[in-house]
């Protein structure tokens, strides 16, 4: 009960894990695919094969013939220990950017010059908590119950939000806005302050750069001009603006949605200008808050330490997969392990990754069950669950605090967990540089500077953490000293590092696309309360839901409740209609993650890139509906 996130409190996901761990189901046993389906096989057939075709590969096309996909699992160290494997063994093919934050994550590195956020629990110390196109209601237990504690000691919330989310209806007041034009609102929020002289003049002379061309920019989002945009009235710009500005400690905190359009770093660009102008960056309650970085540098990153083995390597987006794996040549992809995600659930325009994957000669997968990405592989091999593995988890994405966790049971004897699993492939196969001979020692090499900068012994001390949690102190508050790790120690409104990117300097509002005629509805995808992406969703067997409006149904010729067909550019699909007055007009709400049994969401969704970050640019997706 003394963690400072938790606190003794657990959300549905966690509880969905017992189920997950127990279920009847899940996969205990390594599993090859015969004509007639999957058999069990064994870890010795298993390695033997893996063995013959990475050294048959290798011969033929170098380590590039390898796909590596390795994402985060449960978001311990142990999940880069495929990374390191691969490293080891000469390189590989592996995605760069992002399926969830990498627009935002790029932009605040070009303002800050790193991502740093907050401890949630100092919303506590805001007097105005403005919380930025996120539903911590439905995704964040505990720092919805933070905001609940903040708003019963007086603390004012504004949720900003094109759908009445509920975190929108149970706190605070709900400003609508239209899809993807969130940089227009912080810009004429911005230009308020500046044109009415409300900005902080100390902390813009002193530590920020580029001030007076942002100005120059912001001349054209004057309130009005800006309410065409967002839809969002004058007077509400410019009431939130004025508030914001005068408030004492004003926090914003930002969710991952409102960067999953084309334009998705530049709008967290101005989000963060607009904080840096009223100087409310560095001080305890405020924060342009995305996410929290600060506890990966300070460990050792054995996948890092084993990029010096490397000889060749080649990368793509990670949005694009489907393209990638239909177009990829010379040498083409001859095997492909998938480690730590369900791409062929979660990536998008699944229909061109689905096509991509089945090119690949031999698939390897580590699972708790047969998802939709192991029903396509050859080797299918069980993965441990989190009560089966000592693991160190560095952050929940914007937690300041480490924990190691320590395994309550061990896993099936027919179960090896994958860092087990790679240490034996790299002994098989005479790999004698993974630079670690066990898991335990893997997690003390990542503990050490950390623990020794605490004064504490790795040897040791990383047990007494066991059912404890870490705080590190000093990153309570991010940019407290007001030394930022931009080239300038400044905030770069105007940043060199942008434009070099091929970015604009300036934070700038990129008009979001628009649907067509054939498509007129925008599609936005979002998580849902039971899972964090998929996983949960392995209990379910209804059909997914679309909600949209009265009026827009209404549009569409659409009348009651019933079944609809919903199609895009990329595919078509069926769901039960919701009638859903929370939805703004001219869009279609669903949750992703279903599998495809019940009917994926992303055979629908757009495989486009954002600004920066090459971060999946899903919300620029756009559908119709129809009746059944």
């Amino acid at each position: 009960f003394s963690h400072p996130l938790t606190r003794g409190i657990i959300c549905s996901k966690g509880r969905d894990l017992i189920q997950r761990h127990s279920h009847p189901e899940r996969l205990r046993h390594p599993m090859v695919r015969r004509k007639s389906g999957f058999v069990r096989t064994t870890y010795a057939e298993v390695f033997d094969r893996v063995a013959a075709t990475l050294a048959s590969i290798h011969d033929q096309w170098g380590p590039t013939g390898v796909l590596n996909y390795t994402s985060d699992g449960y978001g311990g160290v142990k999940s880069r220990i495929q990374t390191i494997f691969f490293n080891c063994l000469g390189g590989d093919t592996r995605f760069t950017g992002s399926l969830c934050w990498g627009a935002g994550m790029a932009a605040q590195t070009f303002d800050f010059g790193g991502v740093r956020g907050h401890l949630p629990g100092d919303v506590v110390n805001s007097d105005l908590v403005i919380v930025w196109g996120r539903n911590p209601k439905a995704t964040s237990l505990h720092f919805y119950t933070l905001l609940k504690q903040a708003e019963k000691n007086n603390t004012r919330i504004v949720v900003i939000d094109p759908i009445q989310s509920d975190t929108a209806k149970s706190l605070g007041t709900h400003v609508a806005l239209k899809p993807g034009t969130d940089a227009a609102l912080a810009l004429s929020m911005a230009h308020v302050t500046v044109t009415e002289n409300r900005y902080d003049r100390s902390f813009v002379q002193n530590h920020i750069l580029g001030f007076d061309r942002f100005c120059q920019y912001l001349d054209r989002f004057d309130p009005e001009t800006a309410s065409r945009i967002t839809g969002v009235s004058p007077d509400t710009i410019r009431k939130l603006a004025r508030e914001y500005a005068a408030a004492r400690a004003p926090g914003i905190w930002m969710g991952y949605g409102m960067q999953r359009y084309a334009n998705g770093g530049n709008t967290v660009r101005s989000i963060d200008a607009l904080a840096a102008v009223c100087g409310h960056v560095g001080k305890p309650g405020t924060g342009a808050n995305y996410a929290a970085k600060s506890l990966a540098p300070l460990l050792n990153r054995p996948e890092k330490n084993s990029k010096a083995h490397v000889t060749a390597s080649r990368t793509f987006p990670a949005p694009m997969l489907g393209h990638f794996l239909q177009t990829v040549d010379n040498p083409p992809i001859a095997a492909a392990f998938v480690a730590g995600g369900n791409p062929l659930n979660q990536s998008p325009d699944l229909n061109a990754a689905v096509r991509g994957f089945q090119r690949i000669a031999f698939k390897v997968v580590f699972d708790h069950f047969m998802t939709d990405t192991a029903r396509h592989a050859d080797l299918v091999l069980p993965a441990a669950t989190v009560f089966e593995q000592d693991d160190l988890f560095v952050t929940s994405m914007y937690s300041h605090v480490l924990n190691y966790s320590k395994k309550a049971l061990d896993p099936p004897e027919t179960l090896m967990p994958e860092t087990d699993f790679f240490l034996a492939l790299a002994k098989h196969m005479g790999i004698d540089t993974m630079g670690f001979a066990s898991p335990r020692e893997y997690l003390d090499q990542c503990a050490a500077p950390l623990l020794e900068s605490l004064g504490k012994d790795s040897d040791t001390d990383l047990d007494t953490l066991a059912g404890e949690y870490l705080r590190i102190p000093g990153h309570d508050i991010p940019w407290a000293d007001k030394r930022f790790a931009t080239p300038s120690q400044k905030i770069e409104i105007f940043s060199r590092a942008a434009e070099s990117a091929g970015q604009s300097p300036l934070p700038c509002f990129i008009p979001p696309s628009q649907g067509e005629d054939r498509f007129p509805l925008r599609l936005l995808t979002c998580k849902s309360q039971r899972s964090m992406h998929s996983q949960a969703f392995v209990f379910e067997d209804r059909e997914p839901a679309v909600s949209v409006n009265r009026k827009t149904a209404q549009n569409l010729g659409i009348t009651g409740l019933e079944k609809v067909c919903i199609s895009t550019r990329q595919g078509e699909g069926t769901a039960r209609l919701i009638l859903d007055e929370s939805v703004c007009d001219r869009t279609a709400f669903m949750h992703q993650g279903w599998w495809h049994k019940s009917g994926a969401v992303n055979f629908l969704t757009h495989a486009g890139l954002s600004d920066m970050g090459e971060q999946a640019a899903f919300y620029d997706t756009f559908c119709t509906l129809s009746s059944i």
